[in-house]
């Protein structure tokens, strides 16, 4: 049996999360910038605007240099967001300790399990995020909007997916010719866009769930130290 779930302040994890999920998006810019320049490059090399292909091929070291400190951003960024989501998913547990479904393991193991990382992540932020709701007379919570999880949830994938489909485009022989090469090109432009945009989503639900949770907390802890309406009785 797992140990009994203790709340803690999210802050500092959310702190970092956002600090880098930012860095992440800055740097993220940098490759946008890059292949945009590429793809107008290419695009002249196909039409024979260019005849030398060198500034091409200068354009294409530069993407991949900038590409390696793009990938060190994300590296960091993940760690940070997955250590304050797990955090965030043990204090789910004190305000609605049945409301999951999945172990609170899960929400460290399901970012790097094949397959379930398409739902299993999602699912539990989804928990976490209606824990936070605040129970009625009755006690029953009632159901919580999930739009900005479903916007971050869609656009971390898609992002995902056309760059998957960009990195094909390169690897096939079509990008050998300059009109392939541009297509491809194209697809992790919009790879890219897609991630600064997860990139902004994201921060905003480790903004919204950590304040869900401190805004919970208070209000429960508030009985106990016999706080009422933020005044001490007597």
């Amino acid at each position: 049996m797992p140990s009994p779930a203790v709340y803690r302040s999210p802050r500092a994890g959310a702190t970092a999360a956002t600090v880098l999920l930012a860095v992440s998006a800055a740097t993220t810019l940098a490759p946008l910038g890059v292949g945009l320049r590429l793809y107008g490059e290419a695009g002249d090399l196909a039409t024979g605007a260019e005849s030398d292909g060198s500034a091409l091929m200068d354009t294409a070291q530069l993407y991949d240099n900038v590409g390696y400190l793009q990938l060190v951003a994300l590296a960091a960024s993940a760690v940070a967001f997955v250590i304050w989501f797990h955090r965030v998913r043990v204090n789910a547990e004190v305000f609605d300790p049945r409301g999951h479904r999945f172990k609170r393991g899960w929400a460290i193991g399901a970012w790097f399990t094949p397959v379930v990382a398409l739902w299993f992540p999602r699912q539990i932020a989804g928990d976490i995020w209606q824990a936070g709701a605040r129970p009625d007379a009755s006690g029953v919570r009632p159901q919580l909007p999930q739009t900005l999880l479903n916007l971050w949830w869609a656009t971390f994938w898609i992002s995902n997916a056309t760059g998957r489909v960009g990195s094909q485009y390169l690897d096939s022989a079509s990008a050998q010719y300059a009109d392939g090469y541009q297509q491809a090109v194209g697809w992790l432009i919009a790879s890219d866009l897609l991630l600064v945009v997860a990139a902004v989503l994201a921060v905003l639900v480790v903004r919204g769930l950590t304040a869900m949770q401190e805004e919970r907390f208070t209000e429960s802890a508030a009985p106990a130290f016999g706080l009422h309406g933020g005044t001490v009785r007597g």
